[in-house]
């Protein structure tokens, strides 16, 4: 005689396993002796024989209930009673579990719920499945009772519940002006300050990749119009160089030109010495630095649309608040990022999806004709019509109350995860 188990897999009928779950049941009252149990435990064990069959789980779980109550053992049955349904009911959630394993495995019900995120790649399908068993990790095993109630009845919605258990962060803006001025170390080696805008612009796109590997949800620049301001001065200096060597056979400098060339980062591109000593580098040059800011830009742009994190399967969510930066430099690059926004990517030009650009609206700045960066913002207004981005942020709003306007830590800034026109 077999035992058809739940499964429909077939097992030799044994009877110590219905005396050892009579004993379990018996433990917390000891209401049976060994030879109550023991009697019950045969009794049963005929009862199967006489069927002549193979026989379900079921019904042998029937049987010893029924034994049990006809002995008046009442408190004993109860509790094989309520343990076989505990058991019944651990067995139902590993079923589910184990189907919605294979469900994600084969990607049959593929949602792509974040627009960076690919779930039938190889490293898609690896994280989704993760994260089912991370959820239910984090409901049995790390909250109360009433907490996954509230969770599984929609009361409260416990965002990235697969990270519950970890405890990372998520989302986060990144101190980029720090990271760039004295360079990173990274698990292989360290990376050096930045020496021009493209360099930086790249290592931009590398800190969000490796930000994003280190916790859970988006990566932010807060102003990066005011963070590339050095690095636009470092390239400019770099050109006036080159063109004073290849168009001017190295001149001797005065001692003005010379301070500027020395300490690129505390002078304006716009600074008239350049021209003043000599015009023609000088227009070599800002033709040559816009020429790099617009092709670092375009270099982002293509890097945080094909570099890929977590497992291959994930695009760095990434995000960049602009717009308020009305030095020279800051404007080439708000130039460049709604420029390359609107020509779009790839060979066929597609919008971009990342970074997530945020125009960061400031009165006196951009808000009204005349203000020095209104041109821009009437790009971004062209940019948002023809490529969905950027969005808007109101440095002005209540809740940014106070803020210091030489600060552009302080601005308003924000991820681009929602869409956020607070104008």
């Amino acid at each position: 005689m077999n035992v058809i188990k739940r499964n429909g897999k077939e097992v030799p009928f044994d009877v110590e396993r219905i005396k050892r779950a009579i004993t379990l049941s018996n433990e917390k009252y000891q209401d049976l002796s060994e030879e109550k149990i023991l009697e019950v435990t045969n009794k049963v064990q005929k009862k199967c024989e006489k069927l002549n069959r193979n026989i379900q789980v079921e019904e042998i779980q029937d049987l010893v209930e029924n034994e049990l109550i006809k002995i008046n053992a009442y408190r004993v049955a109860k509790h094989y009673i309520k343990y076989r349904y505990q058991k019944e009911l651990e067995r139902d959630r590993y079923s589910k579990l184990i189907e919605g394993i294979k469900e994600k495995l084969e990607a049959r019900n593929i949602t792509n719920q974040n627009a960076n995120t690919d779930e039938n790649s190889f490293g898609g399908r690896l994280n989704e499945t993760n994260s089912l068993l991370m959820k239910q990790y984090a409901l049995d095993y790390c909250m109360c009772p009433q907490s996954k109630s509230n969770h599984l009845n929609n009361e409260i919605y416990i965002h990235d519940l697969d990270h519950y258990p970890l405890g990372d962060h998520n989302c986060m803006s990144m101190p980029i002006d720090k990271l760039l001025a004295e360079g990173f170390n990274t698990r292989q080696t360290d990376v050096r300050p930045s020496s021009g805008i493209h360099t930086a612009l790249q290592l931009v796109a590398v800190l969000f990749q490796l930000q994003s590997l280190q916790q859970f949800g988006g990566v932010s620049a807060t102003h990066l119009d005011w963070s590339m301001v050095p690095y636009v001065r470092k390239s400019y200096v770099r050109h006036y160089k080159h063109g004073l060597h290849y168009l001017e056979n190295d001149p001797e400098l005065t001692d003005e030109i010379r301070k500027r060339l020395d300490n690129p980062t505390e002078y304006s591109i716009t600074d008239p010495v350049y021209s003043q000593f000599n015009k023609r580098v000088a227009d070599y040059a800002n033709e040559m630095t816009w020429k790099e800011t617009y092709q670092a830009v375009e270099a982002l742009y293509h890097n945080l649309n094909t570099l890929q994190s977590r497992s291959g399967c994930q695009l760095p969510f990434s995000s960049i608040n602009y717009g308020t930066c009305t030095l020279e430099e800051g404007r080439i690059v708000i130039k460049a990022l709604l420029e390359i926004s609107i020509k779009g990517i790839g060979k066929l030009y597609r919008t971009s999806i990342f970074p997530c650009g945020i125009f960061q609206l400031m009165k006196g700045v951009n808000r009204a004709p005349g203000d020095p960066n209104y041109d821009l913002y009437r790009l971004a207004l062209k940019s948002t019509s023809l490529r969905l981005y950027p969005n808007y942020a109101n440095c002005d709003w209540s809740g940014n109350a106070g803020y210091d306007r030489n600060d552009p830590k302080t601005y308003f800034s924000t991820m681009g995860k929602r869409k956020l026109q607070l104008i």
